[in-house]
């Protein structure tokens, strides 16, 4: 899901390192970055939300 423009702007996540290891993990069981996991996330979050 990598995206082709240029990031403009970061969000920072406050998390504990066991938290970011974890999400490293599943990142690399899915065969994504972390920010991709963090985007997917987040668009399935809203899709929920919105349904």
């Amino acid at each position: 899901m990598r995206l082709t423009a240029a990031m403009i702007e970061n969000i920072r996540l406050r998390v504990t390192p066991e938290e970011k290891r974890r999400f490293a993990e599943v990142a690399r069981k899915r065969g994504v970055t972390l920010s991709d996991l963090v985007r997917l996330s987040l668009t399935e979050a809203t899709k929920r939300v919105a349904a």
